[in-house]
């Protein structure tokens, strides 16, 4: 009997009360177990780039196990390396089954839509190609060790300031082609065990409650097979999203929503079957789980790998006169606050508590460096310190060369809260201004979670970008400024000159209750490339020690037809001294003068390792579907016909190789897609306007209201900034502060990232694990603000009895 005969039988012999159970935790990190019919229980636990287990110490109270912290998505994207991931994903996997936890909760591929986005350094890309296949690679690597995934934010959870409630307006062929794509490649790569929805709204229902989304997209269309657990407080309406396709509620928030499940049915509102089939998903998680006995991990290996994993991440921006790498033994100045204390991972919950943390001074002076170390800024202030400047200035001003740590503190960026702005704190980038000034071999080591504003960079020789690099990031930082490694990675995201450059700058992070997504398809190059707009660093760049050539290209025909596939390749040879790793990236271009569509879109890359003067042959399949955009209409993949350049390339601006095949268009079975068909609605000649009229046209819907409308009764997705209208609206904040204050007292999160995200919170949100108001309360307060008194007091009393 197979796996899912298995958890069908298990169900059969359940009772109701028992099914409905299980379709909740047991509490924030576990899933419920029926002892009389040998089910156990499974482990969740926080880890996209580390685990992070909770656990209860000896006085009760909280601690989180340490673990190895690897480099973040954002910087492991930079990799470009399928093997990389999955050996990282294996990694992880061996220390979740040391510490008993079967399922990691991650990794994280929403789309960068917007730089600004806090939770930027948990995701790959602004590609769905690089996020897919990266992804996948990670979750192959995870489950080949027998514990599984849990892919997220299922779906267009794109930002984080009102992430809890905001509708994300998007276009079917935004969707599609740029966010829904990445998580369909990856589960075509490897079956996630799970998937976990986002807390966000999708065509105005929440993704917990949204058919559409969870069943016909990602059942139905993609193929999952796996069971679908919501974002921690995530569920808006339990038996709507039982009969939507979500399996399982996390974390527990008591038994009031497990009775919901069971009323319905009795009273025939919610089928039984669909509590089978959400049970049974449980229980085949459970029963996967089995297989993963405890194991013993190498930490000294760990450790070994994770440093691997953040040079071979690393992107060298800058290198004007190959001032790098150094030579042992040369006299340097190494200057900042992050140079001893390193900015290596990002806040929320995906903070590691790490097994050991290089510091990139000590590790410098292992590897030969006579460094002498200087301040240069306050960590936690980010106002410049005249005493600290000049103390930098003195040390830089006979040194050979200059290294400057300098970045994004953690404050700056976080789950929980957008950026602002790029620019850095102005301590670190008058850092760099005074120490040019009196040495010009400076090296920037740069670090952070996303894009940052370079208006500083022509005051540094070399920028070597390290984002978020893990425990290991100091020694990786020496390995490369020395030579004893060679920079490979190349930007999985576009720099722009400045914010207002981001084709969604003018559209995010919306409003009160929407955020719109007026740039359609125009994501990151899609956008800049069309646009033909300058950018500081484009998407796919990267420098090396060493120098490479293309040619040669070759493809097995020159038209493809329904059903036919290409073979593209080309010789790729290391034409300078040292060894370096170069990655190829296949672009196809389409112009259409009906659809409005990209200048070019990325549909391969492969990254290959070269001696001094070897050449290697790359190659691609290309398929039809390489070929497609989504028809929102016939609600599936299209391709127009024509003519489409083929372009093999160092990155998104630096094409190596091209040529033209012409492709058959597929059968016209349906009306045109008009939501496609007018180019206008896309004059990028000036930047990124879109006008009403034109955006509702692309949507093919009429614009959702973008705020509460005046009258319009509150639900359990009220925030409680839209309360605060009443006298009893300013009492249920007063209540919330309090309930925030005490999530805060964990290592996840901090004060003011409660802070911020307090009155953007949905009522909803107050019945988890830590405020512990009870489902059934909350119910009877927003009887209340609707004016019910009595009736939302008697509600509440019911919870009492």
């Amino acid at each position: 009997m197979d796996i899912q005969a298995q958890a069908h039988a298990l169900v059969s012999e359940m009772t109701l009360a028992e099914k409905a159970s299980l379709l909740s935790g047991a509490d924030n990190w576990h899933t419920k177990s029926i002892s009389r019919l040998g089910l156990q229980s499974v482990a969740v636990s926080d880890g996209p780039h580390g685990l992070r287990k909770e656990t209860a110490d000896a006085n009760g109270g909280k601690y989180t196990v340490p673990a190895t912290c690897f480099p973040t998505a954002a910087a492991l994207a930079c990799s470009f390396d399928r093997s990389l991931l999955r050996r990282v994903g294996a990694a992880l996997a061996t220390e979740a089954r040391a510490n008993g936890v079967a399922v990691l909760l991650g990794p994280g591929l929403n789309i960068k839509r917007s730089p600004l986005c806090g939770r930027n350094f948990e995701y790959f890309s602004e590609d769905p190609v690089v996020s897919g296949e990266l992804a996948g690679a990670y979750i192959a690597g995870v489950q080949g060790e027998h514990v599984g995934t849990s892919m997220k934010h299922f779906a267009l959870n794109n930002q984080e300031l009102r992430r809890l409630t905001v509708d994300a307006v998007a276009d079917e062929r935004a969707m599609f082609e740029i966010y829904l794509s990445g998580f369909e490649r990856a589960l075509q790569i490897e079956q996630p065990w799970t998937v976990m929805c986002s807390y966000n709204r999708v065509k105005g229902v929440n993704a917990s409650d949204n058919e559409w989304l969870l069943t016909d997209v990602l059942r139905t269309k993609f193929g999952f097979r796996g069971l679908v657990m919501s974002d921690w407080g995530a569920v808006n309406d339990r038996v709507t999203g039982v009969s939507a396709g979500l399996d399982l509620e996390m974390p527990f928030v008591g038994s009031y929503h497990d009775q919901l499940v069971e009323k319905a049915v009795r009273t025939g509102a919610l089928p039984e079957a669909a509590v089978d089939q959400c049970a049974a998903r449980v229980v085949e998680l459970a029963l996967k789980t089995q297989d993963a006995a405890p194991c013993a991990f190498d930490e000294a290996a760990h450790r070994a790998l994770a440093r691997e994993a953040a040079y071979s991440s690393a992107v060298l921006l800058k290198n004007n006169q190959n001032l790098l790498p150094l030579k042992a033994g040369a006299r340097v100045a190494v200057l900042g606050a992050f140079a001893k204390t390193p900015r290596y991972q990002g806040s929320g919950s995906s903070k590691v508590v790490p097994l050991h943390l290089d510091c990139p001074l000590d590790e410098l002076v292992k590897l030969g460096l006579r460094a002498e170390f200087a301040e240069g800024y306050r960590e936690a202030s980010d106002h410049p310190d005249e005493a600290l400047l000049r103390e930098a200035c003195e040390v830089a001003r006979s040194a050979d060369a200059a290294l400057l740590f300098i970045g994004l503190p953690d404050r700056f960026e976080s789950e929980g809260f957008d950026r602002e702005e790029l620019f850095l704190p102005e301590s670190h980038v008058e850092l760099v201004r005074r120490v040019h000034a009196v040495n010009s071999n400076v090296v920037v080591v740069l670090s952070g979670g996303s894009v940052m504003d370079l208006s500083w960079e022509a005051d540094a020789k070399a920028i070597l970008l390290m984002y978020l690099g893990g425990q290991s990031v100091g020694g990786a930082v020496a390995d490369l400024i020395l030579g004893k490694v060679y920079p490979s990675g190349k930007l999985a995201e576009s720099w722009p000159f400045r914010l207002e450059d981001v084709p969604s700058y003018a559209y995010f992070p919306g409003y009160p209750r929407t955020v719109e997504y007026r740039e359609s398809i125009f994501v990151g190059y899609r956008y800049y490339d069309t646009a033909k707009m300058s950018v500081r660093y484009p998407f796919g760049y990267g420098l090396s020690y060493t120098s490479f050539s293309y040619g040669n290209l070759q493809i097995s025909g020159n038209t493809m037809n329904v059903g036919e596939t290409l073979r593209v390749s080309c010789d790729v040879t290391n034409s300078g001294r040292r060894a370096g790793s170069e990655t190829v990236q296949l672009y196809v271009s389409h112009r259409s003068r009906v659809l409005f569509t990209a200048e070019q879109e990325l549909k391969g890359f492969e990254k290959v390792f070269l001696n001094p003067g070897e050449t290697k042959t790359v190659s691609f399949l290309l398929s039809r579907r390489d070929l497609c955009y989504y028809d929102a209409v016939a609600s599936d993949w299209r391709v127009e016909g024509g003519s489409y350049e083929i372009r093999l390339s160092a990155s998104c601006r630096d094409i190596r190789l091209k040529t033209v095949i012409e492709a058959e268009a597929d059968e016209d079975r349906h009306r045109p897609d008009l939501r496609a068909s007018a180019p206008c609605y896309y004059d990028l000649s000036n930047g990124m306007h879109v006008p009403d009229d034109s955006f509702a046209a692309v949507l093919g819907r009429p614009i959702p209201p973008r705020e509460r409308q005046k009258g319009e009764p509150h639900t359990l997705n009220a925030t409680l900034e839209e309360t605060q209208d009443s006298l009893f609206g300013r009492l249920l904040v007063f209540v919330g502060r309090r309930i925030a204050k005490r999530m805060a007292n964990t290592d996840e999160v901090g004060s003011e990232i409660v802070e911020h995200v307090l009155f953007t919170s949905p009522l909803r949100m107050m019945s988890m694990e830590g405020g512990g108001v009870p489902p059934r309360i909350i119910e009877g307060l927003v009887l209340i603000l609707n004016h019910h008194l009595f009736q939302g007091i008697r509600h509440m009393l019911t919870e009492r009895s």
